[in-house]
């Protein structure tokens, strides 16, 4: 079987010439170190390479290549005449895929591995190429993953594309410039890749407004990560929060697997102190944190939701303004939209506010806001009246609408809204009074708003999120956060956090 179609005759020679620097030469000079039997002593094999002749157990080499399987099992000259010509695979390559299979020894220089990809993948070696890719994965950088990715195209390589790809998407963003170039079907690859395995919940306080650098300040400006083990589950610090404040009020949004720190904090001037609007991004692949373009306008306690691949802010008021808002105080009409891939932000269309105002409220992000689909959903209670009202917000056609019915003071007491979230299809809603809690929900599609259900009395504060049917968000009570499952409405306690509970946020990330 030839491997002219594969091997270029000046690659086997180049290979030849750079294994005299990292290679014992001994097997080039004595045939006995070119033999390779097995302890059964079946039937042996001469092997041409490119300049050497190799004797091998025939039965061996087929458990660990499939070409060579094949071989043992057909009809062919090679078999009868016990001579298999492989001239274009290069003599090193072959003697170092003997010395794995039969004495489990890897010793393969970096900037060789691409022709003994080229080798083993043609002889469908699995065991070989598995451990070829473990080094491989070692070494990758962004100036040889596009050359690895070409060469798993060549191959037809499923595990090589992945391994490169892996690469690429542990660093999506930081190496955005050579993912852009990729084809669709490679991006949607990676984007899946950067939230493959377990997401676990994190956590990190994301206002606080206390005049003071003490130790509890400190011990709040860290991002949290719920270790959950069989036999416990415990909150554990991951890193620092990448800024040094007494005073910061951001928000949060994860988007392809990177966590988004989005507002501003205290910092010292020549006259005192103001707000400098900041954004961060995390890598939890990384843990490493960089800034990135901070938002156009100066705003607190604003939401942000993720959609199409952007950052959506919405809402919230002047940040400067750490007083408790007045009716003077009105939600910001502006939205803005970043782009990861250029880390730039633009204003998009208007919160449609014109002839009525959403109430603001200290507890949580206003207007509360969510993503289904390709829309954006608005829920606030109109100041006038109480009620509430749902906006949509198109992110193809850069539109809003009402969604109407709203829902009324008669049909449901919630002056207090909580959150915002979506599952199934429909939007999740949980609010309350001073007497008790009520989740209910709003059907996108028929516009129809779903009956009031009445749970066990609860303090809820800060940005949760919503996973599998269960929503997370941080109480006010024994520092604690709260798993609540939608169907039965059963509330779970999760472990205390290491600090006050104060203002908290809560996502997953994928490690």
């Amino acid at each position: 079987m030839a491997l002219a179609g594969i091997f270029r005759q000046a690659d086997s020679d180049a290979v030849e010439e750079k294994s005299d620097n990292i290679q014992a030469d001994v097997w080039r000079t004595n045939q006995e170190y070119r033999t390779y039997r097995n302890q059964s002593n079946g039937s042996m094999v001469m092997v041409q390479t490119s300049t050497h002749t190799f004797h091998v157990d025939l039965e061996k080499l087929a458990d660990c290549s499939e070409y060579f399987k094949a071989l043992s099992h057909s009809c062919m000259r090679e078999t009868s005449e016990q001579l298999v010509h492989l001239d274009h695979v290069p003599s090193i390559v072959f003697h170092n895929l003997l010395q794995f299979c039969f004495l489990q020894q890897f010793c393969i220089s970096e900037d060789l591995l691409g022709e003994h990809l080229r080798v083993s993948t043609y002889l469908l070696a699995s065991g070989f190429t598995n451990r070829l890719l473990i080094a491989l994965s070692q070494v990758l950088t962004e100036h040889t993953c596009l050359g690895y990715l070409q060469l798993a195209e060549e191959l037809c390589s499923e595990e090589l594309q992945e391994t490169v790809l892996t690469y690429l998407s542990k660093y999506l963003l930081e190496r955005s410039h050579l993912c852009q170039g990729l084809d669709p079907h490679l991006k949607t690859k990676l984007l899946r890749l950067r939230s493959k395995g377990t997401p676990h919940l994190c956590c990190l306080r994301k206002e606080n407004l206390t005049s003071r650098n003490d130790p509890e300040t400190d011990a709040a400006r860290k991002l949290f990560r719920l270790e959950e083990d069989q036999d416990y589950r415990k909150w554990s610090s991951l890193t620092d929060l990448p800024f040094c404040a007494d005073k910061w009020c951001f928000t949060t949004a994860v988007l392809y697997n990177y966590l988004y720190l989005i507002g501003g904090y205290r910092h010292r001037v020549k006259k005192g102190y103001e707000f400098k609007m900041a954004s961060f991004r995390y890598n939890p692949f990384t843990n490493q944190w960089v800034s990135t373009a901070p938002l156009i306008k100066h705003r607190r306690h604003f939401s942000a939701a993720v959609c199409e691949g952007r950052i959506f802010a919405v809402g919230g008021w002047y940040l400067d303004s750490l007083v408790t808002p007045d009716s003077s105080t009105g939600v910001y009409t502006a939205v803005e939209r970043y782009d990861p891939w250029k880390d730039t932000w633009e204003f998009v269309s208007s919160l449609p506010l014109t002839d009525f105002q959403f109430s603001l409220s200290l507890s949580h992000d206003s207007p509360l806001t969510t993503s289904l689909g390709h829309c954006l959903y608005v829920l606030g209670n109109i100041q006038r009246t109480g009620e509430k009202l749902v906006l949509r917000y198109d992110t193809r056609q850069d539109c809003w609408c009402e969604l109407l019915p709203t829902l009324t003071r008669s049909s449901a007491d919630l002056p207090i809204l909580n959150f915002l979230g979506a599952a199934n299809s429909q939007l999740v809603v949980i609010g309350g009074n001073n007497s008790e809690t009520m989740l209910t929900s709003f059907c996108v599609d028929s516009h129809k708003w779903g009956r009031i259900r009445a749970m066990e009395r609860t303090t809820l504060i800060g940005q949760g999120t919503i996973l599998h049917n269960e929503v997370y968000m941080s109480g006010m009570k024994d520092n604690s956060v709260i798993k609540l499952n939608l169907h039965s409405l059963s509330l779970c306690p999760l472990p205390s956090l290491p600090v006050t509970t104060c203002y908290e946020s809560l996502f997953h990330l994928y490690f």
